[in-house]
């Protein structure tokens, strides 16, 4: 069976292209594809077309123009062809084309002896008027060979075309439109002034208390009271903690002492009675005890057992030593004291790990401190849209906090849980800066203001905050300076469209500014810019 010739277009996607093969009669077909065809774009398409031709069991060739396509067709397994052979070209007699729309790969119906219409044929190696003459080779009445860059199209095509080329006039139009357009707004929009004023300034210091209430509060009200939304986020956070105190278990050291009494009268020591060493040893007597008096300059003495208050051998102590009774206080410990008779014997070390009482204090403040951490993350989620939080007014609290231990425990480990809640007023930092602005400028005479840098920098401190009533007390403290009331828009509304010269004029003749400056931009232009929004005004306040 013959080749079937199938001819694609620009804009045939691979889909187009399988349902052309499907399509076919022919088990051989030769694809002409044009340059930069869509189907040539992608070697994922050739190869997609491969496949699909393959169960179809149907030889494909292709044919075109097009470098790269040419490439990706051949790396995708197909055959490539420069040109049809003779052999494989239909033999037909010369005839003309019908001037019916045609598609390239649809079929063309041919009709005898009618002229050919020179808008139907394009790109033919033959000129239309020698169509005949040059139609047949010499070797059998064959056609000739035709070139690649040889397509038919119809009229219809060329009105495509045609419409092309309307639409290419129309984008043109719309192009220049839009240049207009930019120039005119740039005209408007691009000009730029910068004046800077210049102000004498005093200092400045002032502190004053903000309350921040909840808004569901509809008892709160005043000058200085500024309303949020109330939010909170409650948690619960275990941390686990090494035990650092030790406990010796180890024997207890057994010994004698001797108790001086230089008092005039008799002193009695119950069981029990506590005798501590310089270094912090402590010691109990076995037994109770009768001290005489002393007598003619001399003190009275009396021996007794004890033994130490932990067992270790840093208890093993000898004489000479003095031992004095913490319960006598400052006055007595000169008075009535013990002193070590011989030697304490038989105390031995058996240290082990137990949670201390400072253990147990540290730890609860680090447990408290890490569920803290993440309160500026968890309240976050909780703002709505336009809300904004403040860090400095978050509060926290701990609710109640649990170790897993008491102390005194043997342990090498404990745990503490931490109960805690944070929670604070959401407001504007916008309105904050306005009521720290308001309060500070109570007072102030007619026409004068506190500088921007002074509120930016305003001191912000809590110094009381009640869950229970959701407010917030703040100290604001405010040190910096105070000058001249100047109207920024007030200023650019009057000095837009004046040139250099008038608005340098009106800016001298203002009694509160001190000096001026102006820049434009671009700086060939002479005046300032119409629109007051492009007059950016900078107040410096001297002294600041």
């Amino acid at each position: 069976m013959a080749e079937q010739l199938i001819y694609l277009e620009v804009g045939d996607d691979v889909a187009a292209a399988i349902g052309r093969l499907q399509r076919a009669s022919s088990d051989e077909v030769v694809m002409v594809v044009p340059r930069r065809a869509l189907l040539l774009q992608n070697v994922i398409n050739l190869r997609m077309l491969k496949r699909q031709a393959d169960l179809l069991n149907k030889k494909v060739s292709l044919m075109t123009q097009d470098e790269m396509g040419r490439n990706s067709a051949s790396e995708a397994g197909f055959k490539i062809l420069d040109q049809l052979d003779n052999d494989e070209t239909p033999a037909v007699k010369p005839v003309h084309l019908e001037k019916t729309g045609t598609t390239v790969g649809s079929k063309i119906r041919y009709r005898k002896n009618r002229p050919i219409k020179a808008d139907v044929v394009s790109d033919i190696d033959v000129e239309p008027g020698s169509l005949e003459k040059t139609s047949l080779d010499d070797r059998g009445g064959k056609w000739a060979k035709v070139s690649m860059g040889s397509v038919v199209r119809s009229a219809k095509t060329a009105g495509k075309l045609f419409k092309l080329e309307r639409h290419h006039q129309v984008l043109i139009g719309f192009i220049v439109l839009g240049l207009l357009i930019l120039g005119s707004v740039g005209f408007f929009v691009i000009p730029k002034a910068y004046v800077a004023i210049e102000v004498q300034s005093e200092p400045f210091s002032k502190q004053f208390t903000l309350v921040l209430a909840d808004t569901q509060d509809v008892q709160t009200a005043g000058p200085n009271v500024l309303t949020g939304r109330f939010i909170e986020v409650t948690r619960e956070n275990t941390g686990e903690f090494e035990a650092t105190g030790e406990e010796n278990r180890g024997e207890k050291s057994e010994g004698k002492i001797t108790i001086i009494n230089h008092t005039g009268s008799i002193q009695g020591l119950l069981v029990n009675t506590r005798f501590q060493s310089p270094a912090g040893l402590v010691f109990r007597i076995k037994s109770e005890i009768l001290i005489p008096p002393a007598r003619g300059g001399t003190p009275g003495r009396a021996t007794v057992e004890a033994v130490a208050d932990g067992g270790g051998t840093k208890y093993n102590i000898s004489a000479p030593m003095k031992l004095t009774i913490p319960g006598l206080g400052d006055a007595g410990v000169d008075m009535v004291y013990g002193e070590v008779n011989g030697s304490f014997k038989g105390g031995t070390d058996d240290i082990t790990k137990i949670v201390s009482e400072e253990d147990i204090e540290k730890a609860k403040i680090e447990a408290a401190t890490n569920v803290f951490v993440s309160a500026e993350a968890e309240l976050s989620r909780e703002l709505k849209r336009g809300e904004k939080l403040i860090p400095e007014l978050i509060q926290n609290d701990v609710i109640d906090t649990m170790p897993s231990a008491s102390a005194g425990a043997k342990r090498d480990k404990f745990e503490v849980r931490v109960q805690s809640r944070s929670w604070t007023i959401l407001i504007d930092d916008e309105d904050l800066k306005k009521a720290i602005s308001n309060s500070a400028m109570f007072g102030l005479p007619e026409g004068q203001q506190v500088t921007d840098n002074t509120i930016d920098n305003a001191s912000i401190e809590v110094i009381e905050s009640n869950f229970l009533n959701h407010r917030i007390n703040l100290l604001i403290k405010l040190e910096g300076r105070v000058g001249p009331s100047i109207n920024k828009q007030e200023i650019a509304s009057i000095l837009a469209n004046q040139d250099i010269e008038s608005a340098s004029g009106t800016l001298d003749s203002m009694e509160e500014i001190t000096t001026s400056s102006i820049e434009i931009w671009p700086t060939f232009l002479t005046r300032i810019p119409l629109l007051y929004n492009n007059i950016r005004i900078q107040v410096i306040y001297l002294g600041e």
